[in-house]
């Protein structure tokens, strides 16, 4: 039989190398989640390791309260990933349209291996071997995991420092890439969550930089910052930004909102920029107004314009720092070229007006130059324009000799 073929631990603890196993049950994953199996022959199969798997789980839970804790948690690591490499073989087609059986069997699973959580709460190792198994249902069981989501959200929102943290945006980020606007009901309950733990642990001045800043808890919180900034993306082009907006999230637009243009004009990952400048051009999109009398945000247009514009899209720009031969940085500039011509659209003739009073002179750009460039900027396409503007930002390179009069 298959039990008899795969490792031991499909009937009873195992203390078997669990790279070796998952291995194999990744191999006959592979083998009977083929669509030439027969559908009775494959649910068979799959049954007949499925059960004695989740069975082992419901074992090692219940041993877990009332002695060995430290030897369930092990045995469970190896079941946990049994069934996750298991279930690599299934794809969403089968699991969900043609043989929706395989999909109860999975649903059934996801449902005992989420109860490690609430026995586990503080294990690292049993809690990222869960969430690998999620984002593999998701995959696998597409709109059908939503009824599980719930139950595995307030679970992992249990821990929450940042290695915790970054575990579960991703998880989001995957929901909301994959189910976009079905995901706004779940993104309304959890964002007030992650905003406020993200917000408590990044510090207020900044991830230290420099000398001394090369430690385990530094790089933690840079991978923090990142996939937060990723997580803003996803929100944003997926158009949810609305979320932010709620009573319950308001509160956190201005932070989120500094971080955001901190990053957008300085960070040192070139891409982390990249990312933050998309997001400002969407929100720019959904929330700026050709006047401030009907603006969805009050004062965000006016920040665009005095602020984003400015330190963003001209002042780091021009910054000798900003290297054009780099060609992750020529990508960020059509980004800031292009959220230039948004600006214009949604605001317009307000944006003209400081450039030409205010963003200009601060430059030092000569008037003739800078009308030339606010007359492109109101008839030229964003292909055009890149080159307008860096010939701009080159000339006025040469005049200040590489040195910002507004630094």
């Amino acid at each position: 039989s298959l039990q008899d073929t795969l490792p031991p631990f499909t009937r009873k603890s195992s203390t078997q190398g669990l790279e070796d196993g998952s291995h194999i049950f990744e191999a006959v994953g592979l083998l009977i989640g083929m669509e030439e199996v027969p559908i009775e022959k494959q649910s068979e199969y799959l049954s007949a390791l499925l059960a004695p798997l989740c069975q082992q789980v419901t074992i090692l839970l219940s041993n877990a309260q009332v002695q060995d804790l430290a030897g369930s948690a092990a045995c469970l690591q190896q079941v946990i990933s049994a069934i996750n490499s298991l279930s690599k073989g299934f794809g969403e087609r089968l699991a969900t349209t043609s043989r929706p059986a395989v999909g109860n069997m999975f649903e059934q699973t996801l449902n005992v291996l989420l109860q490690v959580l609430l026995a586990f709460p503080k294990n690292n190792l049993l809690r990222s071997k869960v969430i690998s198994f999620i984002h593999r249902m998701v995959d696998t069981l597409g709109i059908a995991v939503f009824p599980h989501l719930p139950k595995a959200m307030e679970q992992l929102l249990v821990e929450s420092e940042p290695k915790e943290m970054v575990e579960f945006l991703v998880l989001v980020n995957q929901l909301i890439c994959k189910f976009k606007a079905a995901m706004t009901g779940i993104l309304e309950e959890v964002f007030p969550f992650i905003a406020s733990r993200v917000f408590a642990i990044l510090p207020k001045d900044g991830i230290p930089t420099g000398p001394g800043s090369n430690t385990e808890e530094i790089r933690e919180l840079q991978e923090l910052q990142r996939i937060f900034f990723t997580f803003l993306h996803a929100v944003t082009s997926n158009d949810l930004s609305a979320v932010f907006l709620l009573p319950n999230n308001f509160g956190y637009l201005n932070e989120l909102i500094q971080l955001l243009i901190s990053a957008a004009c300085g960070h040192k990952d070139i891409l982390v920029r990249k990312a933050c400048v998309q997001v400002f051009i969407k929100l720019i999109k959904n929330w700026c107004t050709r006047s401030n009398e009907d603006e969805k945000v009050p004062g965000f247009r006016n920040f665009i314009i005095q602020n984003f514009a400015a330190a963003c899209c001209f002042y780091s720009v021009i910054d000798t720092t900003f290297d054009f031969r780099d060609a992750h940085t020529i990508t960020l500039f059509g980004d800031i070229v292009c959220a230039q011509k948004v600006i214009y659209e949604k605001c317009g003739d307000d944006f003209l007006l400081h450039l030409a009073m205010n963003i200009f002179p601060a430059t030092q750009c000569p008037q003739d130059l800078a009308e030339q460039y606010c007359l492109e900027l109101q008839r030229s396409d964003v292909k055009v324009l890149k080159d307008i503007y860096k010939s701009l930002v080159e000339r006025l390179r040469m005049l200040q000799n590489g040195i910002m009069a507004f630094r």
